[in-house]
Parts: C-alpha cells; sequence; structure tokens
C-alpha cells in the first residue's frame, strides 16, 4: 500500500499543491509552521477521513474558502483515485469518481500508522488517548471491530440516557443484554491486538536502541476478562446501577478500560525516561506496519517531527529501520540522513523536491 500523487486544494495553508511521492522514505523538510504537517495529516485523512490533530474540520479548510479537497492516487496494489471533499459540516469520500457510502469504509483502501509530537505523553495523558489508539488501530484492520464499536457507542448512549431517567430498571435489562454482547468482542479483540502487540514493539525496540528494554502491554478491562463479562457481565452492570444512575452515566464498559504498560517490570508512567517513553511511543507507532503481514495491507507510516528529541543514534537506527519499509513519512526542521526522496516546503507554498 502507498500513495503516489497527492494533490490540495484550499487545505490549511495551502491554495493548491500537487506533489508526487515515491516508494520507501520520503522525508519533508521545512521551516516551523512552513506546513510541514498539514501535508502528512492530509496523507492520514485519507485513512479516516479524520485529523490527527483536531475534531474541527472547518480548521481544516483556508481561510475563507468554501471548502478544501484533497485527491490522491494509492496503490493497493491496483490503482485507486481517492477523494475527500471536506465542508465545515460536511464531508465526501469519492472512490474512482463514485460516492463512498461510508466514510468507515475508507481503511478498505488505506491504512495509516502515525506518530506526532505530543504521543510522547502517551502514558501520562489520560485513558482516553490509548483507548484512541486501541480503537483506530483495530478499526482500519478489522471491519467487524469497527461495526461493533460504532453500535456499542449508540448503545452506550442510549443507556446513559436511561440511566437519567427513574423506573427503568426493564428497558435496561433489554439493553444490558446487548450491551455485554458488544462489550465482550471489543475486549477479546482488543486483548488479542495487545497481546500480538507484545512480541513486536519489543522487535522494534531492539532495532531502534542497544539499551535492554523489556516491555510488557496488558490490557485493563473495568468488565474483567471476556469470560468473566461472559458469566458476571449482567450481574456487573446491575449491581453497578444504583451508582450509575446517580452518576447518570456507565462505569463499567470499555469506554472506562484502559492500555498500561511496563518497563523491565516497573510502570512505564512513573519509571520510564522521557528518552525511553519516546522510544517505546515510537515503536507502538511502527508496531502494527510489522504486525501487518500482507505487503498490500501494511499501513503507511506517518512521522511528525520524530527525529528533533533523538540523538544521532537512535535516528539513524530509526532511518535505517523505516529505508525498509513499503512507504513512510518524516518532517523534519533539517536532515542529513539516508532518504528515497526528500521535499522541501517553499515560501511559495510549493513542495519542491531536493532528492
Amino acid at each position: 500500500m502507498l500513495i503516489s500523487d497527492l494533490e490540495l486544494l484550499n487545505y490549511r495553508n495551502y491554495p493548491k499543491l500537487n506533489v508526487i511521492f515515491t516508494s520507501g522514505l520520503n522525508v519533508i523538510v521545512g521551516d516551523n509552521g512552513a506546513g510541514k504537517t498539514n501535508v502528512v495529516e492530509a496523507i492520514h485523512l485519507f485513512a479516516f477521513a479524520k485529523s490527527f490533530r483536531t475534531n474541527e474540520t472547518k480548521a481544516l479548510i483556508r481561510h475563507e474558502a468554501p471548502k478544501a479537497i484533497i485527491s490522491a492516487t494509492v496503490h493497493i496494489p491496483s490503482r485507486t483515485d481517492i477523494s475527500i471533499e471536506l465542508n465545515p459540516r460536511s464531508k465526501r469520500v469519492l472512490i474512482n469518481g463514485k460516492v463512498l457510502p461510508k466514510v468507515s469504509q475508507l481503511s478498505r483502501y488505506v491504512r495509516t500508522t502515525t506518530f506526532e509530537p505530543e504521543d510522547v505523553l502517551f502514558f501520562d495523558a489520560s485513558p482516553t488517548k490509548r483507548r484512541r489508539f486501541l480503537d483506530s488501530n483495530l478499526s482500519s484492520g478489522d471491519e467487524v471491530y469497527l461495526t461493533t464499536l460504532v453500535r456499542y457507542e449508540k448503545i452506550l448512549k442510549e443507556r446513559n440516557a436511561l440511566l437519567k431517567e427513574n423506573e427503568n430498571d426493564e428497558a435496561l435489562d433489554i439493553i444490558d443484554k446487548l450491551f455485554v454482547e458488544l462489550a465482550k468482542t471489543i475486549v477479546e479483540k482488543r486483548t488479542k491486538f495487545i497481546r500480538e502487540l507484545n512480541k513486536t514493539v519489543n522487535e522494534v525496540l531492539l532495532k531502534l536502541s542497544d539499551e535492554r528494554l523489556n516491555v510488557r502491554l496488558m490490557y485493563e478491562s473495568s468488565l474483567g476478562s471476556v469470560a468473566n463479562i461472559e458469566k458476571n457481565g449482567l450481574k456487573n452492570l446491575k449491581e453497578a446501577r444504583t451508582k450509575e444512575s446517580v452518576l447518570e452515566s456507565t462505569t463499567l464498559g470499555p469506554h472506562r478500560d484502559d492500555l498500561i504498560a511496563t518497563i523491565n517490570g516497573h510502570a512505564v508512567k512513573e519509571h520510564a525516561s522521557q528518552g525511553q517513553k519516546r522510544l517505546i511511543v515510537i515503536a507502538l507507532a511502527l508496531a502494527p506496519y510489522f504486525l501487518e503481514k500482507d505487503l498490500h495491507k501494511k499501513p503507511i507510516i506517518i512521522l511528525d517531527d520524530v527525529l528533533s528529541e533523538l540523538d544521532k543514534g537512535h535516528q539513524e537506527r530509526l532511518i535505517e529501520l523505516l529505508l525498509t519499509c513499503t512507504q513512510a513519512f518524516i518532517t523534519a526542521t533539517q536532515y542529513d540522513n539516508h532518504a528515497h526522496a526528500i521535499y522541501e516546503v517553499t515560501a511559495e507554498r510549493e513542495l519542491r523536491r531536493i532528492i
């Protein structure tokens, strides 16, 4: 899977941009604020129709422009043309000129895995960020998971609405049966994914660092294991109902779960250095690529400003690894290492290939 031609029209600070990318490692250089991140953000949009920086579609549209359009040619391996039209209140996706019925189906055509500078706080941030990591990676490669997650979020809203009312035990009994079934599927798939991640993350860390970093990832489920959800899920929800009626929200379920990690037997959050946390998060960003065995389904790697806080040794190890990947993008203010192509953002808002 790779992207070749990219065209932006009134996207962020680009009135118009046309660029052709190559397979392998693509590096985008330029001053801070020049628009490097905007380019890789647009590439990320082809996988999710969402930015990794904001939930506001309006922020993606150039000032005073009515809409923005981003288009690309993707090879998966057959050529596919994708266009996304962004309006302040709506999005429209076209695949080879035909409207895509559901935006969620984009993952059939493009997958990405992304690192952004704020990800260094991955283990210090709230569980929401870590759940988002699990959901985005699982949703992009598993349509059953995505469908289940969408249904779960809908049922969760309905359940919370019932908790705000009185005398709704009968309705809650009915909805809880479906809630537990959906929760079980989500927990089962998240647990399996984390189990697979463990080996891959440590393999990537071995390539990134000489330091012995034995990382273990664990899923913390508020409803317990899959077996416990099957056996006691309904009972636990019923017991929590009085408290939840006061809080007017559901306190148990995948929306409350967390991904936790240890390094050499100690909690990453409290015991890992900032440098170690950075390497672990980079390894997490790269892991989905190495987990995918089908060459044509391997995600496009996007690493925004990943080199700035790495010493030269770690930079060289990371670059060496990325040079072996199908397609990867790095942004940097300056770059003096190997790459398959290097592009510079000019003052005229063009992306000029310099190598």
